[in-house]
């Protein structure tokens, strides 16, 4: 597993590359490209990467933080996802078709990212096989992550999703909105206050292990999970 990346901008940069290597090794070209087009950034909490029905500019690499994924549709919203550095975030479709997207991309605490322009890195993506490779099986671990994740949704009940949240996402459970939280894992937040009360890590720590066995035991029916590090959105 890839650990949190440190404050530097050489420790980041050197974060990134160990990143797209540990999916796809590049050449010290396409490496180079990268490198010349990179620009470090930071996100205070609450704001807002990519708003919605904007079109998505960047790949970022978020070295520090946590960033909330939403989509709105029909005047309502859900949290599908929460991405906690190291790790790429991008709305992908939006990115590689230049539409506005329904996602929203909002930091939850303070970020750091280096910012990868839309323009430019298409141009390097489609120019470099090899960084070629990495977007798309970047994206096709994506896919499958959120195809497993589904899954769990259908197959858990409210008390092994929150179980499992908490196993996925230590530090999203101590940090993000009680109602964010309630969104992801799809119960409402009165539900979630009540559920609260009665699992902790600490206390339950014995059912999370069994929990991890039955989890387990659908991955090898329905398909080993994709390590969310080696997700590209």
């Amino acid at each position: 597993m890839i650990k949190p990346t440190p404050g530097s901008e050489k420790e980041r940069l050197d974060a990134l590359f160990c990143y797209i290597n540990s999916t796809c090794p590049i050449s010290q070209r396409s490496w180079e490209s990268i490198c010349s087009i990179l620009v470090l950034k930071k996100a205070q909490k609450g704001e807002r990467l990519l708003d919605y029905m904007h079109v998505e500019n960047s790949i970022r690499f978020l070295t520090h933080g946590i960033v909330k994924c939403e989509d709105h549709f029909n005047s309502q919203s859900f949290v599908y996802d929460f991405r906690v550095a190291p790790i790429i975030l991008s709305e992908t479709f939006s990115f590689f078709n230049n539409t506005p997207s329904r996602i929203t991309l909002e930091a939850i605490t303070d970020c750091e990212f280096i910012d990868l322009p839309r323009f430019a890195m298409t141009n390097i993506i489609f120019s470099n096989l090899d960084l070629a490779k990495f977007a798309t099986i970047g994206t096709a671990n994506y896919l499958g992550l959120m195809h497993y994740k589904h899954a769990l949704l259908r197959t858990l009940d409210a008390s092994q999703r929150y179980k499992h949240f908490l196993r996925e996402y230590p530090k999203v459970a101590l940090l993000a909105k009680l109602s964010d939280i309630a969104s992801y894992i799809g119960i409402t937040q009165q539900s979630l206050s009540r559920l609260r009360r009665s699992i902790t890590w600490n206390d339950n720590e014995y059912d999370l292990q069994t929990l991890s066995n039955v989890l387990d035991v659908i991955s090898a029916t329905q398909g080993k999970p994709i390590n969310r590090y080696s997700a590209f959105r």
